[in-house]
């Protein structure tokens, strides 16, 4: 079955400066796609070249298998939500959701059954008759979705929807989405830069980089498997090891997920490091490794397992990996933005099971 979106080589420059290069991108029918990245890697110019807000200058826009870069916005039957909720303050809640039924002629009978409809499905019930200033800044974006919905969309786009609300209602709202979404069989596409925004309402994430996409993948594969370097720092934490450089050989780096680095207390002057700090994270603790070099290293341990082995800090370490992936090293390091790693997966840290690797004490760190 072809995708239900696809977008073809699309290119986008506003002036001398090139946004998006030969981006390629499908999402099938009934999935959510969400994309990834930075501020300035392009990622909302290529959610408004969909909705037809701007015309690309490269590549093609394709809609339940027709092309439709040529059909205005209006005609593309798609639902649009953006990080301002952009409701009309003088209207009441129900006149904002049938705002774009009422454009399209719909009887007033039918805009009522729908209206209700919506505000049962958002949560709303009984604030039909409320004005916008009279809501929290939660049930506004929730009348903004629900407006999106109303007009049964083909597609639905967001576009980092919940940056202005606090982080608990953020998390609630982006798990009504889901669910919404899974419930609907709606196709949706979600603009973000948050990770774990990201990692929750996405069936598949493309990570975006300078105008061009890094990586497309499942949550579990983009961390556990990353494509590139980039992908490697931007999503969840990382530690990067600079290898040496051999003649004749491009520099590279190791990179080292905080749960794939395995610590083992032992007696004094052996190992490659100490224990030089750690943070209580509720079930896990983080912990700073200051190695021998001068460097540091950070771990993630369970707590009971921490507390079982008695660490405290000073203690001298011998450290090992799990798993650990190599990169072209970067000319210029890429921005690193820190979040919390996914949940665990497979055994007590996490990640798939590899044989450990002992850390070479020859890297300079």
């Amino acid at each position: 079955m072809p995708p239900f979106l696809e977008v073809k080589g699309i290119g986008k420059a506003f002036g001398e400066k090139q946004v998006l290069e030969g981006v390629d991108l499908s999402v099938e029918g009934g999935k959510s796609l969400a994309i990834l990245g930075p501020s300035g890697c392009g990622k909302s110019t290529l959610l408004r070249i969909v909705a037809g807000l701007v015309r690309q200058d490269a590549g093609e826009v394709w809609l339940g298998g027709a092309r439709i870069d040529d059909v205005p916005a209006n005609r593309r039957g798609v639902g649009l939500l953006f990080q301002h909720y952009s409701l009309f303050p003088h209207m009441t809640v129900a006149r904002n959701i049938e705002f774009g039924l009422r454009l399209r002629g719909v009887a007033p009978e039918a805009r009522a059954a729908k209206v209700k409809e919506l505000l049962a499905l958002m949560g709303l019930e009984g604030m039909g008759g409320r004005r916008p200033g009279r809501l929290s800044g939660g049930e506004q974006q929730r009348v903004a979705l629900a407006r999106a919905l109303a007009i049964e969309p083909r597609m639905l786009l967001l576009d980092e929807p919940f940056g202005a609300l606090d982080a608990k209602i953020r998390r609630r709202l982006r798990r009504d989405l889901k669910a919404l979404q899974r419930r609907l069989g709606i196709t949706m596409v979600f603009v973000t830069h948050d990770q774990e925004e990201a990692f929750e309402v996405g069936d598949r994430i493309a990570v975006m980089h300078g105008g061009r996409i890094e990586q497309v993948a499942l949550p579990r594969d983009l961390y556990d498997s990353p494509a590139t370097s980039f992908v490697a720092r931007f999503v969840g934490n990382v530690n990067v090891i600079e290898l040496p450089i051999e003649e004749g050989s491009p520099p590279q780096d190791v990179m080292v997920r905080p749960e794939d680095v395995l610590v083992e207390r032992v007696a004094e002057g052996e190992g490659q490091g100490a224990l030089a700090n750690y943070v209580f994270l509720g079930p896990l603790i983080e912990m700073v490794v200051a190695m021998d070099s001068g460097d540091e290293l950070t771990a993630i341990m369970p707590k009971a397992e921490f507390v079982d082995r008695g660490l405290r800090r000073g203690h001298r370490l011998r450290v090992a990996f799990r798993a650990a992936r190599t990169f072209p090293r970067e000319k210029e390091p890429a921005r690193v933005i820190e979040a919390p790693p996914p949940p665990p997966m497979q055994g007590p840290l996490g990640g798939p099971s590899q044989q450990m690797t002992e850390a070479p004490i020859s890297m300079r760190w």
